[in-house]
């Protein structure tokens, strides 16, 4: 895949492969401007996000309120990661 230059802008697909990386705050400045700006047009993305917004504060909150085995935090890790490349 091509890099994206400044004046491009990017397209729901890169929305989707970036959603997780924004929610996380590991998105450079130029690229947490061009995922923003494509929030700012595009319902679909927009509300996709607050979906995996929502989603991600549910899980945090649910994890506090319950313990689990180790091994089991272990794995979850091991499939974000994965997840995330």
């Amino acid at each position: 895949m091509e890099s994206k230059n400044e004046n491009s802008k990017y397209n729901c697909a890169d929305i989707e492969k970036k959603v997780n990386a924004y929610l996380d705050n590991r998105l450079d400045d130029k690229e947490k401007i061009l995922f923003e700006e494509h929030l700012d047009y595009c319902l679909p993305c927009d509300k996709k996000m607050e979906f995996e917004l929502k989603l991600k504060e549910f899980v945090k909150h649910k994890a506090v309120e319950k313990s689990y085995p180790i091994k089991l935090d272990e794995e979850l890790r091991k499939i974000i990661k994965n997840n995330e490349n």
